[in-house]
């Protein structure tokens, strides 16, 4: 069975790659004519692409210098605010809340423990963006049980989990679309800490 047999619609592909150099002005105007109606590629797919490189390498210092940076400021805190009703759900949670706002999106993190440790979730609720989140520890003298950073990306409704927080400070930076979002930076520990 051929290709044709399964595919009679299909038309075979015309020959490309001659070189530009050896093709007429005609044809030429028709390929440059061919690659701008072509569509840019997703921004998030552009980032993806270039976080993809070491970062040791020159071109990643300047696509990072591509970045917008915005600073995120906490607009909640579920453990500085007082309880606002006496009753059942006015009980102090051991799971933290936090919401920051960065210019026309907002960062809502949980920070739970979970046995010896603890989980930051969270998800980023704005423009529908993929994106990278980093996790930075700023704790003095890290040992080998915290590393020094931590990467996930976000899933396609913009959520993020990070399994396996120690306590101590760190520091959270989001990547989405030409934006990199700094929050401030973060206690994880239990609330009596």
């Amino acid at each position: 069975m051929t290709l044709a047999t399964l595919c009679p619609m299909r038309q075979p592909l015309p020959n490309t790659m001659t070189p530009i150099a050896s093709s007429s002005d005609d044809e030429f105007v028709g390929l440059v004519q061919e690659a701008i109606a072509l569509p840019d590629a997703p921004q998030p797919w552009l980032r993806a692409a270039i976080d993809l490189w070491p970062a040791q390498a020159p071109l990643a210092a300047v696509a990072s210098s591509a970045w917008r940076l915005v600073q995120a400021v906490l607009g909640f805190d579920s453990w500085a605010q007082p309880a606002l009703a006496a009753g059942l759900r006015s009980g102090a949670s051991d799971t933290r809340h936090l919401l920051f706002n960065a210019q026309g999106r907002d960062v809502d993190l949980r920070i739970a423990r979970a046995g010896g440790a603890f989980v930051l979730s969270g998800q980023i609720l704005g423009p529908d963006e993929t994106g990278i989140v980093e996790l930075v520890n700023r704790n003095d003298g890290a040992s080998d049980k915290l590393p020094a950073a931590r990467m996930t990306s976000l899933d396609e409704l913009g959520e993020f989990r990070i399994d396996g927080v120690c306590s101590g400070t760190y520091q959270i930076s989001l990547r989405v679309g030409g934006d990199h979002i700094v929050l401030p930076t973060i206690e994880v520990g239990d609330r009596n800490r």
